[in-house]
């Protein structure tokens, strides 16, 4: 290969699920990346103009990003196709195998599972990016670890998530005031972190409400007039002070009266309407519009307001309970409420936030709905529910790429991903068996019994992302588990914990080695340039599959097409919508060659012009069962799925948490200790969950650790920088300690994502339920001294558990745990 004798440089998106759709400039020569910059990366001589600019939307890298040379060439990348000789979890068993020996084994097991689904009706095979989709019905995951509680409360209340993904980040520049709720910017979204601090230069008062002084805490809030920059509240009671402040809000008549009586529907009682929805009925298919609904007695939301002034005592009982719950002042409280109802308009910021990743995190989301609808800010320019896009919401048009087969997918059978120890171990997700059999049948057409019981014999982690050994709750109980699977496969880069405990791991490209069009969850059109050869034996996701396909007689593939030919057939015949025309009469595509070279399409909005989804709808035309807004959802309480079993926007206590320390000082668990502080799970800087904990140089700047106030280190007889164990019922983490005063006594902090590491001289006694007689036993398993936070996280399901909509979410803060010099039993 000739030498290049000067450096190239190629703009890329750099696809990763933070959400972030960060650009890239890979510094290129002879075929490898020697330097990653980010897109801000301008050249400084009259460079202020564009630094500072707002539109479009400035895509400038993190750390991530830039670490992402290391992670492309890292030493421990996969390279060769492997499989298990010991024991899953043993890293040690992996010998290399040819490609060949790899395929027709998994297509033997996909044989396998095939004579299964004569028994069974389907194959008991959990198929992630796969290929089961087309050998017949096979199972599947519903449930989001990222969004599901906040899907819940979206369904609910305004209509499905996908359809309504909030304002767009230049209209925080029509706000009066603007609320950060538990979202910390400077960690996950790095676009939103430099729009808001714009707006803080513009002047626009800004309260940061978290349970951490989070770095977005310390340089983003203002405070506006008597409520303070940041507000700090205890995990999982964010709804309580949500339910207080409303209750401000009505008491002090701050509240729209004419906005909730034509929008809204539950918040008065014996509310009716005769619905104009233009949904259906999950389940049934049939047409809400028509069909009249009213709110039974004593679930309006003004009869839980009154109910809440009974059980405390009056309106200064109210604020008084929250505050004794929250840790927030009650003058603060009441200060925030009337200052958010009466600045007009008032934005909310949240996002996919702490709050909602916790057992009570559906009515955390439900709340600030229903006091963005009390206030009118959910429908108008600078206001919002809580939710913020990621662009300014208009796309280019563009032709998906070509299908890779004629073959029509089968719907899977759904189970709930945070119950999957349990489906593998007694074939249940939480539903009774006859739920589960109700549902299926309506679902899938099978019937499969009546004692319906699900069947998990085979995973396959294909073309997808996503590290589910590692990212869901109680994983000494998925240990258990993961025994009773008689096949694993896994596609992956590096040896992630899932990778760890498969039979077979296959190694896959990284995005830098393949090309194609993205919308990385915005609207913006971004070109992923993959520059780089493939690298050692690993091959894309879809050849894989593409190849067990062609093993078991399956006509899929992409007929040689290559990534070039797809992508120019569908920039060939992209276009501008119309009605962004009307914004921008003058907008026009780049050309073919243009838009590789940019790798970035924005079709940007100025801030008088900001669309707003929810404003578009009309009255009682919304995408819920009543048309309206649902402060109470008739389709829930039909269901009754709800795992608080409450249909209503309000407070629902957790299944543990803040209560039981005030109540018992705190919980006594079946180890016979009382756990006595709460813990949280933030999203981290240095990870975008479990990507980016292989790389030393973000791991030695960051290192996984327990953050913990010096008050609580204090009466342990703990120091900074000591090894702790962090413990409860459902394992033990091994780790350092930081001392803060960042967080609250009684509360400690180890971030998310984090891979399952199990130590080989240290085990520990865990108490949990595995054979589903409704009791917890006694497992002993080792000390993981990964600092995985799932170790301690018990496999509950939060949200809504029906599979007809994605509404359940993640348990990941707010329980309770022990920390200690010493190791407990």
């Amino acid at each position: 290969m000739k030498a290049d004798k000067e450096m190239k440089t190629v703009m890329t998106l750099h696809p990763m699920h933070c959400g972030g759709a960060c650009m890239l400039k890979l510094h290129m020569k002879n075929g490898r990346v020697c330097k990653v910059t980010s897109a801000g990366d301008i050249p400084r001589e009259g460079s202020y103009e564009k630094d500072e600019a707002l539109m479009p939307i400035q895509r400038r890298a993190c750390l991530l990003g830039i670490s992402e040379k290391r992670r492309i060439y890292a030493p421990d990348r996969l390279k060769y196709p492997m499989k298990q000789t010991l024991e899953r979890g043993n890293i040690r068993g992996f010998k290399r195998i040819t490609w060949d020996e790899a395929l027709d084994t998994i297509a033997d097991w996909y044989r396998e599972m095939l004579l299964r689904k004569d028994d069974l009706g389907y194959l008991p095979v959990w198929d992630e990016g796969g290929i089961a989709p087309y050998l017949g019905p096979y199972l599947g995951r519903f449930g989001n670890p990222s969004s599901g509680n906040l899907q819940a409360a979206t369904f609910a209340s305004i209509g499905e998530y996908s359809k309504l993904r909030g304002n767009p980040p230049m209209d925080i520049f029509n706000a009066k005031y603007i609320v950060i709720w538990g979202n910390d910017s400077q960690a996950t979204v790095p676009y939103l972190a430099f729009a808001m601090m714009k707006a803080k230069e513009e002047g626009i008062p800004i309260t940061v409400v978290d349970t951490r002084y989070t770095d977005t805490a310390s340089s983003m809030g203002t405070g506006c007039g008597n409520v303070p920059r940041y507000i700090c509240v205890r995990p999982g009671t964010d709804s309580a002070m949500l339910s207080a402040m409303a209750n401000v809000i009505y008491r002090k008549n701050l509240h729209d009266k004419d906005f909730l009586k034509k929008y809204c529907f539950g918040f008065y009682p014996g509310d009716s309407v005769i619905s104009k929805s233009p949904s259906k009925h999950p389940v049934t298919g049939e047409p809400y519009e028509g069909k009249a609904f009213t709110v039974p007695k004593g679930l309006s939301f003004v009869e839980y307001l009154d109910e809440m002034q009974e059980e405390h005592g009056g309106y200064d009982g109210v604020l008084s309970w929250a505050s004794n719950l929250t840790g927030t002042p009650k003058d603060v409280i009441e200060e925030f409420a009337i200052q958010y109802a009466t600045a007009k308009p008032a934005f909310i910021c949240s996002k996919l936030t702490g709050p909602q990743r916790t057992h009570n995190g559906m009515y955390f989301s439900w709340m600030l709905i229903a006091l963005s609808a009390m206030t009118g800010n959910i429908t108008k320019k600078g206001g919002g529910f809580g939710e913020i896009r990621a662009d300014d919401g208009y796309s280019v048009k563009l032709d998906p790429e070509p299908v890779l087969t004629d073959m029509e997918a089968h719907q899977p059978i759904l189970f709930s991903i945070f119950k999957l120890s349990d489906v593998m171990l007694h074939g249940l997700d939480g539903r009774t068996s006859k739920e589960l059999r109700e549902d299926v049948l309506a679902m899938n057409k099978i019937d499969i019994g009546q004692d319906a019981r699900l069947k998990m014999e085979m995973y396959v982690r294909g073309a997808v992302g996503g590290n589910p050994f590692n990212q869901f709750q109680n994983i000494n109980k998925r240990t258990l588990a993961w025994d009773k699977l008689k096949y694993v496969v896994s596609y992956e880069r590096f040896m992630t914990s899932t990778a760890a405990w498969s039979d077979i791991v296959l190694p896959t490209i990284t995005n830098f080695e393949e090309s194609s069009f993205r919308m990385q969850w915005v609207s913006d059109t971004f070109v992923v340039n993959g520059p780089i050869e493939h690298m050692y034996e690993a091959k894309p996701d879809r050849w894989i599959n593409e190849q067990i396909a062609l093993r078991l007689g399956l006509d899929y593939g992409r007929k040689n097409l290559t990534d070039r030919q797809i992508m120019e057939e569908q920039w060939s015949k992209a276009a501008i919508p119309e009605e962004y025309k009307e914004i921008n009469p003058e907008a026009k595509l780049p050309s073919f060659e243009e838009i590789l070279e940019t790798a970035n399409f924005q079709l940007p909005v100025p801030k008088e012009k900001t669309l707003i989804q929810t404003a578009a709808i009309k009255p009682g035309e919304f995408d819920t069962d009543t048309g309206r807004i649902n402060f109470y959802s008739p389709y829930y309480a039909e269901r009754s799925r709800m795992v608080l079993e409450v249909p209503r926007a309000q407070y629902v206590r957790p299944y543990e948490g803040y209560e039981d320390i005030i109540k018992d000082g705190g919980k006594l668990g079946a180890k016979g200790i009382r756990y006595t502080l709460q813990f949280i799970t933030p999203h981290a800087a240095q990870r975008a969950l479990s990507t980016y904990g292989n790389l030393p140089v973000i791991g030695e700047q960051r290192p996984q650790l327990v953050e913990m106030h010096p008050e609580d280190a204090l009466a342990r007889g703990i120091h900074d920088g000591d090894l702790v164990y962090v413990f409860n019922d459902y394992g033990c983490i091994k780790l350092p300690v930081m001392l803060t005063k960042r967080i609250l006594p009684g509360v400690v902090s180890i971030a998310q994502g984090a891979c399952y590491r199990p130590s080989t001289t240290e085990t520990y006694e865990a108490w949990f339920d595995a054979d589903n007689d409704g009791k917890p036993e006694k497992h002993v398993g080792p000390v993981d001294v990964g600092g995985c936070t799932n170790t301690i996280t018990t496999d509950l399901n939060s949200g809504v558990l029906d599979p007809f909509f994605c509404g359940l979410g993640l348990n990941a803060g707010g329980a309770l745990c022990e920390i200690s010099l010493q190791k407990p039993r």
